[in-house]
């Protein structure tokens, strides 16, 4: 019994001073460890930062517009003909009044040559009929049919010089002509689309058109921002002219016209540009650079950089934001103004990480976001 015993406690006290030894290795690691942590200095990021801002915020929608000429035409022929001549160029720009297309006349020229013959045979018949009122031979009857012949050949050359001025077509405006590839001897039915006329003018007009819960909230004399390549030096605005009468029976949009001051000859007619309209009133916000908004699953969220004890940490706040105008994006909640925001790094950050930041980026100088 006393062998039994003994052994048990020679089994005890050797899995004891096992246990013993493996935690006194254990401690002395975590010594050595916390040794070297508290030697290793912390890691800290460099970053630029800005102050948020006081400005505006004002919602805004965006649109497709096209390009459109203050005044164009389809040139079509109202009488069926063969061309005779063709007066211009594709591409070329035509004055007020210059000739385009002649048709060929020969044959109603002949016609109005003897219209105007009988008609002027008619005037010396009428003529003679009214010098006899005094004398013996005058007979009422024909002095009136005199004049009814005198007027109905009057009326067929007035016809066919009609018809001879229909098949000689002009510009009714100063334009630049399309491209046509129709031929002198080319026979037209009546209403063949002979070629378009784009007004050339200092300004264009610019159509769009909005949802109607948008429609509402827009009125003619609006500005708007143009934008995208067609538009030179990228960017300009325009006025809102007018807008449709009633909405589209299909998509329930509206249609506007805007008028681009002095982009008629650098805007090409059809061409789109980009439109952002106002639709509501500028209310106050916080604005700050694009690049300090970071995205993530769990929404959008800046890193403000706080000091703590003498140094600046990384803390992230989630914000809602709004508006984006060129490099500067409008924070609706979330962020005050004066609030110093990592930018340009931002990226390499997280939650209470130490950051250096030698560098403050200058605030940009617009007041507001449209």
């Amino acid at each position: 019994m006393l062998r039994r015993v003994l052994a048990w406690l020679i089994v005890v006290l050797a899995v004891a001073g096992i246990a013993g030894g493996l935690g006194y290795y254990k401690y002395n690691e975590i010594q050595v460890a916390a040794a070297v942590a508290q030697a290793t200095p912390e890691p800290v990021e460099a970053v630029l930062s800005v102050p948020a801002r006081d400005g505006e915020w004002s919602a805004t929608t965006r649109a497709i517009g096209s390009v459109v000429a203050l005044r164009q035409v389809e040139i079509r022929n109202e009488i069926a003909g063969v061309i005779a001549e063709i007066s211009f160029k594709s591409g070329d720009i035509v004055k007020e009044g210059a000739p385009l297309v002649k048709f060929d006349t020969r044959q109603e020229e002949a016609a109005l040559a003897a219209a105007e013959a009988e008609a002027r045979l008619a005037k010396l018949t009428l003529e003679r009929r009214e010098g006899l009122r005094n004398s013996a031979a005058f007979n009422q009857q024909e002095l009136d049919r005199s004049r009814e012949e005198h007027a109905a050949a009057t009326a067929r050359a007035r016809t066919l010089a009609v018809i001879v001025d229909k098949k000689r077509i002009t510009a009714p405006f100063y334009a630049r002509v399309g491209i046509t590839d129709w031929q002198p001897g080319a026979y037209l039915d009546a209403g063949t689309l002979i070629v378009t006329l784009q007004g050339v003018a200092p300004d264009a007009y610019i159509d769009f058109t909005l949802p109607q819960d948008d429609a509402a909230a827009v009125r003619v004399g609006s500005r708007i921002t143009l934008s995208g390549r067609a538009v030179p030096g990228g960017k300009t605005t325009a006025e809102i002219v007018a807008e449709d009468n009633s909405a589209d029976n299909a998509s329930r949009a509206v249609r506007f016209r805007a008028v681009a001051k002095g982009f008629g000859e650098r805007l090409r007619p059809g061409t789109f540009v980009d439109v952002t309209v106002t639709t509501s009133a500028p209310q106050p916000t916080v604005l700050v650079p694009l690049a300090a908004v970071r995205r993530s699953p769990a929404g959008q969220h800046v890193f403000v950089l706080v000091e703590e004890e003498g140094k600046l940490r990384a803390r992230m706040r989630t914000v809602t934001t709004g508006a984006v105008e060129g490099d500067e994006i409008a924070v609706r909640d979330g962020l005050a103004a004066g609030e110093l925001v990592a930018t340009s790094g931002s990226f390499k950050l997280r939650e209470g990480l130490l950051v250096e930041t030698g560098t403050v980026a200058a605030p940009a100088t617009q007041v507001g976001v449209n």
